[in-house]
């Protein structure tokens, strides 16, 4: 599986549940939805349809890993700290950019999802309460 970040091949971090497949030159993470919401629901957080954020339908983003269709961005946060992150709409994979580097395990990489998708919930819940 080729990295829709860079292009060069991901690598799996197996877990006991999910495999979650990394890139070593960029340090992009690719998931699969149900892995993704597995882990969100089990650390009290909305799946990702309740995650929010805004469709960025300019960006350029790459292909989906698995289906080889145009990854979609959505994008949250504020303008001083915006969060992203690309979603394949035939499969629900979700590609999450460079700041998943050096993670070692799937433990690493699951917290790291965690405090992602705790930060882009929270900025989404902060611009609703606006």
């Amino acid at each position: 599986m080729n990295c829709p970040g860079c292009n060069a091949e991901m690598t799996d971090l197996e877990g006991d549940h999910e495999t979650l497949r990394e890139c070593k030159e960029c340090g992009g993470l690719w998931v699969n939805v149900a892995d993704l919401n597995r882990i969100l629901l089990h650390n009290n957080l909305p799946g990702l349809e309740g995650q929010g954020g805004k469709m960025d339908a300019d960006a350029l983003t790459g292909q989906c890993p698995d289906c080889q269709v145009d990854l979609v961005r959505y994008v949250g946060g504020d303008r001083h700290h915006p969060l992203q992150f690309d979603t394949c709409e035939s499969c629900g994979g979700i590609f999450l950019e460079s700041e998943f580097a050096d993670a070692a395990d799937t433990a690493a990489a699951e917290k790291k999802i965690i405090e992602f998708f705790r930060a882009f919930s929270s900025k989404q819940k902060a611009k609703a309460a606006i």
